[in-house]
């Protein structure tokens, strides 16, 4: 079972392999464009960001976290993006678009992961290390991996009106694996907002007295 589940993954990465490649481009360059806008906000947008940062530090460290309501918002900011993607790819001018939220998600993480190094360094280095990496390991490889589904599925639509003896039963055929597709990756992306609430608040609680000032 588990051989065969590798071979279908390596079969998809192939066959893939340059759709992953360039959402991988299109996520990596909002990276880069988040962490160069850290590098322009002036002086007083920096230390504005800093002390909500620290004060959110200090609240945390303080106050105990409301873990079912963290939950909540994190799944519905996760189902959001997973809900854009998805009508993204079942509708036909939707490609260029994709391309459009990776490279929005990557500059989230550029800048948020930017901000936070710039302002404090090699402990910032180690709060995203261990406090914003976690949930990314699960939620990014998802994204990417929808963002590649919706394209799959938008130019199946495609070929699906060029060639006309398609049947419909294969259009519908393709949605159903299209949806479910995206309901597996929805569980991955669950565990992540998991990790981001019951994990990282722990990671961040214990790192909270070494970072505020």
């Amino acid at each position: 079972m588990i051989k065969k589940i590798r071979e279908i993954l390596v079969k998809h990465l192939k066959n893939n392999s340059n759709r992953y490649f360039f959402l991988l481009i299109a996520f990596v360059i909002g990276i880069a464009a988040g962490a160069f806008t850290v590098n322009g906000l002036s002086a007083f947008q920096r230390e504005e960001l800093n002390n909500y940062f620290q004060g959110f530090l200090k609240l945390l460290e303080n106050q105990p976290v409301n873990s079912e309501e963290l939950l909540k918002i994190s799944l519905l900011e996760n189902s959001k993006l997973v809900l854009v993607l998805w009508l993204l790819g079942v509708s036909i001018i939707g490609i260029p678009f994709i391309f459009v939220v990776m490279g929005i998600r990557g500059f989230i993480t550029g800048f948020s992961s930017g901000f936070i190094i710039k302002t404090l360094g090699l402990k910032g280095v180690l709060f995203t290390v261990l406090a914003l990496i976690p949930k990314e390991i699960f939620v990014v490889p998802c994204v990417i991996a929808l963002g590649v589904n919706g394209m799959n599925f938008s130019l199946n639509i495609i070929k699906n009106k060029s060639i006309k003896h398609l049947s419909k039963e294969s259009l519908k055929s393709s949605f159903a694996a299209y949806c479910f597709t995206t309901l597996l990756f929805c569980i991955i992306i669950f565990a992540g907002a998991l990790v981001e609430v019951y994990i990282v608040p722990v990671i961040i609680r214990i790192l909270a007295p070494v970072i505020i000032n």
